[in-house]
């Protein structure tokens, strides 16, 4: 009878673990399909102007991000040696708004202009005007209904959601106990090896060479439950990431503001002094924090 209550267990906490797993990723798909829209600004159309002569392609990059974001133009087969202008809806952008070299080479090829978003812009399509010479290329800027410090929460609680997830099944999956107990006994070998190994004992090395082989193999099977936890979460976690990022506006769409400059992570704005945190890093800062003060928390650190 024991024996038989000890091999239903681990099924059972196995089933509680992904009813967990599904209640959460629902949750998260109601919050972002049908919560989050409802409370979404409008946004505007965009309306595309046909002109008499259109040579050449240009892309913008990238082509959806907030207010104040830089965006690059890049473009070929254009006119040749001409100077670039910029019109953002019905606004000629100032020089003051552009950045680098906004004309095209001897190959028709336009490469380093940016442009900073307007300031005061509404959320949804946007046309963005790039005039060479006598053609005139139109593309679409999506602003997205939400931008700091909305975004920035937003992503803050789902990080901390998936996290408190991610911990609630290790609990589950994790013998904690055994791995604890794994530890010591990893350490406790480790430092008996040292001072074996600093006594030029060889006899007692010897001997302890078919303990370190057991101790691996046990070590090994303790692992194997960690990475049980990455393979039950892995999909669920990358469904709700993909559920934020295509509401937020994309991977990249910036998320968060920083006063400090960090190299690769924040980059600068428009702003004096600011720099903007797309939602790929401010997610994985958020995610680091938070697993790290949840595995305190809820004691799942060995």
């Amino acid at each position: 009878m024991m024996a038989s209550k000890n091999k239903s267990a681990p099924s059972g906490g196995m089933s509680r673990t992904l009813n967990y797993i599904i209640i959460f990723v629902l949750a998260a798909i109601i919050f972002y399909a049908l919560v989050l829209p409802a409370f979404t600004p409008k946004g505007t159309s965009a309306t595309t102007t046909s002109t008499s002569t259109q040579t050449g392609t240009v892309t913008l990059t990238p082509s959806t991000d907030i207010a104040g974001t830089m965006v690059t133009i890049n473009g070929q087969m254009l006119p040749k040696n001409q100077s670039v202008s910029v019109m953002f809806d019905s606004t000629l952008l100032r020089q003051t708004q552009l950045n680098g070299t906004c004309a095209t080479n001897q190959a028709g090829a336009l490469t380093g202009c940016d442009f900073w978003v307007p300031t005061k812009v509404t959320a949804g399509l946007h046309t963005v005007k790039v005039m060479v010479g006598n053609s005139t290329l139109t593309n679409n800027f999506n602003v997205p209904g939400y931008a700091p410090p909305v975004s920035t929460v937003i992503v803050t609680l789902t990080s901390l959601g998936l996290g408190f997830v991610t911990q609630l099944v290790t609990r589950r999956v994790v013998d904690l106990n055994k791995e604890r107990k794994m530890r010591a006994e990893v350490n406790a070998f480790n430092k008996e090896k040292r001072e074996a190994t600093l006594a030029n004992d060889k006899a007692k090395l010897e001997k302890m060479k078919k303990r370190e082989l057991q101790m691996r193999q046990e070590q090994a099977k303790v692992s194997t439950s960690r990475l049980k936890v990455t393979g039950i979460t892995f999909v669920p976690l990358l469904l709700v990431y993909y559920l934020m990022a295509t509401f937020l506006g994309g991977y990249g769409v910036i998320v968060a503001f920083t006063p400090i400059p960090i190299p690769v992570i924040a980059a600068p704005t428009l702003m004096a002094s600011t720099y903007e945190v797309s939602l790929f890093w401010w997610y994985f800062l958020s995610s680091f924090t938070f697993s790290t003060m949840l595995s305190r928390l809820l004691h799942t650190t060995t």
